[in-house]
């Protein structure tokens, strides 16, 4: 199967719903409220997208970033039934391609996803932290 990476602006949130539904990460973002699905896709000025031959969304990474310094990825999924076939790396090495050198990739991976992120080159840290939102839904 043939996938495409490549930066994507116009991201709908009903696509990023198909796609991320499908993943591990869907139980974790509020995928019924698609009017906050779409503002924080609105909201990140680094969506890649992966999608096979047909034009179908099979994986994302959305992220925000200065362009000089870092990167949040705050979404990294790929489809359950496309897994194992590279698409997450090529993903990470999409993003890592257009920040350029001097740009650092961080994330919180989800419990479990450790490895995979591992595998793939980043390097794990115990230091993250975070204030978690108030606002659920």
């Amino acid at each position: 199967m043939t996938i495409t990476c490549a930066q994507e602006t116009g991201l709908t949130a009903e696509e990023y719903i198909a796609c991320v539904g499908q993943s591990a990460l869907g139980p974790t973002r509020p995928l019924g409220n698609t009017e906050r699905v779409q503002a924080y896709i609105d909201n990140s000025n680094l969506v890649i997208t992966a999608r096979d031959q047909g034009g179908r969304l099979v994986g994302l990474f959305r992220g925000m970033t200065d362009w000089s310094w870092i990167c949040y990825c705050a979404d990294m999924a790929v489809v359950e039934s496309s897994q194992g076939q590279g698409i997450g790396a090529r993903l990470m090495d999409k993003a890592s391609e257009i920040l350029g050198p001097g740009c650092t990739i961080t994330l919180l991976a989800l419990p479990g996803a450790e490895g995979f992120y591992q595998k793939i080159g980043l390097t794990q840290t115990s230091a993250a932290f975070y204030r978690d939102r108030t606002h659920r839904t």
